[in-house]
C-alpha cells in the first residue's frame, strides 16, 4: 500500500487554515500521485445549517490506483478537519462501496462522514 504524501496532508492543512480565516473557500491540492479539489461549505443537514469540507473530485494517477491512497486521504481529512467531511456526487462504485462500509451516509449520491 502507498503512502499518502506529506505534500498533499500540508497542503489540506494550509487549506483548512486559511478556510478558517476566510481567506480561501476551494482550492485543488495535488502531488505526483493524486489531485483533489476541495472546498468549505455551508449547507442544511438535518434541518441545521453547518459547515462542511467538501471532497468535490479525487484523481488518482493510474499507476497508483486502487493502492489506498483515497481512503488515506479521506481519514486524514476525517482527522484534521475542523468541520464535518462531505464526499459529493460520488458516482465511483469502489469508493461507494468503501465509504457505505465505513459508516458514510448517503443522501442521494453524496456521502456524509459518520459523527
Amino acid at each position: 500500500m502507498l503512502k499518502l504524501s506529506e505534500e498533499i496532508k500540508s497542503q489540506l492543512i494550509e487549506f483548512l487554515s486559511k478556510a478558517q480565516q476566510l481567506k480561501v473557500s476551494r482550492l485543488w491540492i495535488s502531488d505526483e500521485k493524486m489531485k483533489v479539489y476541495i472546498r468549505k461549505s455551508v449547507r442544511n443537514y438535518n434541518e441545521d445549517m453547518k459547515e462542511f469540507l467538501d471532497i468535490a473530485t479525487i484523481e488518482v494517477e493510474r499507476q497508483y490506483r486502487f493502492q489506498g491512497l483515497t481512503k488515506q486521504f479521506l481519514q486524514f481529512c476525517r482527522a484534521n478537519s475542523p468541520y464535518p467531511v462531505r464526499v459529493e456526487n460520488c458516482c465511483n462504485p469502489h469508493l461507494q462501496t468503501h465509504l457505505q462500509t465505513q459508516g458514510w451516509i448517503q443522501v442521494d449520491f453524496d456521502y456524509y462522514a459518520p459523527d
